[in-house]
Parts: structure tokens; sequence; C-alpha cells
């Protein structure tokens, strides 16, 4: 493959990540409608999403590999712990320290191939804990603290699904569909006994699935042949920006009962990650390995 045929293959694979980051903000605001269970929302959205996988793909068949087991898991970690982490603090928190998996994706890097960290890497990831620590304080005695944790271990999950899918035997399609087919087996039991007859709340989870879900992954599974890993995971930056921003919008408009507003030092911290992991994004540009 020469310079320029791999250079295009890098600008579709980023024109992917985006269109999937996209798709994927609006789980925040969308899951503000629904007023059941987290295991019915993961559950029926994980069922929709599974249902356009299958009309894409147009097949059901599954290899399980090693690197497709532990890529469905993480997908399936992040969308349960994401749900979750939405319910227990606001949408700004849940979604910008899921983006601490730039970080995960370092420490695993180093751990599973031996990939030692650069000094760029290393201050990226001082950074971005400083960060973290300001969301924390923000949150001390209150609530919303499970969920901030919940949202941090979701960056963990968030990065084996990048790492995961940079293995040989990983085909992302499979794994993505695998990890949708996992969730619809444990969730949609509750939503039984949960849901109600709201259509507002059967329009959110519907779309959820679709799109926020669904067609972010046709996007991702895509883009992510094409993206490096990390460089894939910081593009999608983008998400932790609109997130809370419709979220906010929401609010303003009185589509929702109250405006989420984040703390002072949740938004410090906010600006803190997104900003190193833009800035983390330029110096590796400038400072190819």
């Amino acid at each position: 493959m020469n310079l320029s045929t791999e250079s295009e293959n890098n600008k579709k694979g980023v024109a992917y990540i985006i269109a999937a980051s996209i798709c994927w903000s609006f789980g925040g605001v969308l899951i503000r409608f629904i007023p059941w269970s987290a295991m019915s929302i993961i559950g029926l959205r994980a069922a929709f999403s599974a249902l356009l996988f299958l009309l894409w793909r147009r097949s059901f068949k599954v290899d399980f590999t090693f690197g497709n087991i532990i890529t469905a898991l993480g997908v399936s970690g992040t969308t349960f712990l994401f749900v979750f982490a939405n319910q227990l603090t606001t949408a700004a928190a849940a979604i910008v320290l899921q983006f601490t998996a730039p970080v995960f994706i370092i420490v695993m890097f180093f751990v599973f191939y031996k990939k030692k960290p650069r000094r760029g890497e290393i201050i990226a990831v001082i950074i971005t804990l400083m960060g973290m620590t300001m969301f924390f304080a923000d949150e001390l005695g209150d609530t919303g603290m499970l969920g901030n944790i919940l949202a941090v271990i979701s960056g963990f999950s968030f990065a084996g699904v990048y790492v995961g899918n940079k293995r040989p035997d990983t085909t992302p399609e499979h794994a993505i569909f695998l990890a949708f087919l996992i969730n619809t087996v444990i969730g949609v039991p509750f939503a039984i006994f949960d849901v109600t007859a709201d259509l507002v709340a059967w329009g959110a989870v519907i779309f959820l699935g679709i799109v926020q879900v669904g067609l972010a992954y046709i996007f991702f599974s895509i883009g992510i042949k094409k993206t490096p890993a990390l460089l894939a995971c910081l593009i999608s930056t983008i998400e932790p920006i609109l997130n809370p921003t419709w979220v906010f919008l929401a609010g303003a408009f009185a589509l929702l009962p109250e405006t989420e507003i984040p703390g002072t030092f949740a938004l410090i911290g906010s600006v803190v990650i997104v900003c190193t992991v833009v800035g983390f994004n330029y110096w590796q540009s400038k400072n190819p390995e």
C-alpha cells in the first residue's frame, strides 16, 4: 500500500469514527426521557441494535475467537456501565470520565504488548488523572460518586474495545454483534416487568438502539479498521463535548424537568480532560513513532 492510499484510508477511518461519536453523543439526553430501569433500557436498546446489525450484515454468524469474545465483553461492559452511570450522576460526568479510556489504552498496550509509553503519553496520563480528581472533588459526599466510579470503570472497558479490535483474531462486526446479543439476553427479561405504554420512552429507546448504538457501531466497525486505536479514541472526544450539550439544551427548552449544569470543579475537570486528549492527538501527529 502506497502512502497516498494509506493516507486516504486514514481519512475515511477518521470520518467514520467522527460519525460514530456524533451518534453516541445522544445517549445522555435520551436516557433522561426513559423512566424505566437501567437493565430494561440496556436490554431493549441492544435488541434494536442487534436487529439493525443483522439487517446490515445479513448474517447471524459469529466467530467465537478469543479476540471477538473479549472485545464483545468490552462493548457489553461499556454500554452497561454507561447507562447506570447516567442514572447515578450527571451526563457530563458520565461521558467525560468514560473518556479516561486513552489512559487505559496506553496501560493495556504496555501490559499486553510491551509497548513502553513515551514521555508525551505519560504527561497526558498524569494530566488526565488530575482532571478525574477534580470531578471526584466536586462530587464528594454526593450520591453522584457511585455514578462517577462506574463511569471510570466504563472508561476501562471502553479502552478494551479499542485494544481488542486491534487483535488479529478480532472481526469488529462479529464482536459487536455478539455484544448486542449478550446485552439483549441479560436485559430484556427485566423489561418484561418494567416497561409501560409510554410513547416518549419507547421513541427514545428505539432511537437509542437504532441510531445511538446500532448505527454508531456500524460506523465504528468500519472506521476502527482504518484508524489506530489511540487515535480513534482521541477523535471520539467529540462525544463528551456534545453529550452534555444535548442534555443542557433539552433542559433549557423545557424538554426535561430541569437544566443539568455540572459543578465548578466538574467543569474544570471536563476542560482539563478534553483539552489533554485533543492536545495529545496533536502532539502525536507531530511526533509519530
